[in-house]
């Protein structure tokens, strides 16, 4: 079994194209077996609960070109890896603590990248706020857990402290963007990878 650390944030797209890129490539190689565990990063761990303005913030951050330029890159590596949408229409680019909240939680049960995956394709297929406690409930019951005790963990705030050392231990050890992963705690991949890269990684990995 082949152990996979994912420093991911919930609203980045090449976090998403990497994900369907693994899953693209093990199913190349169904004879490797892969465990995948989820950690936190929030790319804007500044931002209110609320979130921003999704307009202003980018007219901020990028001119017009460059971000015009990386959408049509992003749309076309998507494409690639089989996601349809990457165009969220939020009028808010949302505050992702909450999403990581629900990703650590899944951690106890059996259905823990089936909760990434539908957090993914909430926010870039669909357009959800992935902040909202209600749409975050309702992921979680789509995904397999109980949705009476996810509502009880968001109503009691629990884990606040857990997560937020979880992604301050990520930082700590030097991870500075997303998505990042870490190989059997020693090999470490930055960004997404195409599929053959990674087909013929995982191949490598498994027969030594």
């Amino acid at each position: 079994m082949i152990k996979i650390d994912v420093i991911s944030d919930t609203i980045c797209p090449w976090c998403y194209i990497g994900k369907r890129n693994f899953d693209k490539a093990l199913s190349l190689v169904p004879d490797v077996k892969v465990k995948f565990t989820y950690s936190t990063f929030q790319l804007n761990p500044d931002f209110p609960k609320e979130g921003v303005n999704r307009r202003e913030y980018i007219s901020r951050k990028f001119n017009e070109d460059h971000h015009s330029s990386m959408k049509e890159r992003i749309k076309s590596e998507a494409l690639k890896s089989g996601i349809s949408i990457t165009n969220n229409k939020l009028s808010i680019i949302p505050n992702t603590f909450n999403s990581h909240k629900l990703i650590f939680w899944s951690k106890e049960y059996d259905c823990h990248t089936e909760v990434v995956e539908n957090l993914f394709k909430a926010y870039f297929e669909k357009s959800k706020d992935i902040s909202n406690i209600d749409i975050l409930i309702e992921i979680a019951e789509e995904s397999g857990l109980d949705k009476e005790i996810i509502r009880k963990k968001f109503l009691e705030n629990e884990d606040n402290e857990n997560v937020t050392e979880e992604e301050r231990k990520n930082r700590e050890n030097g991870v500075m963007g997303v998505p990042t992963y870490i190989i059997n705690d020693g090999i470490t991949l930055t960004g997404s990878q195409p599929v053959d890269s990674l087909v013929k990684l995982l191949k490598h990995i498994n027969s030594n």
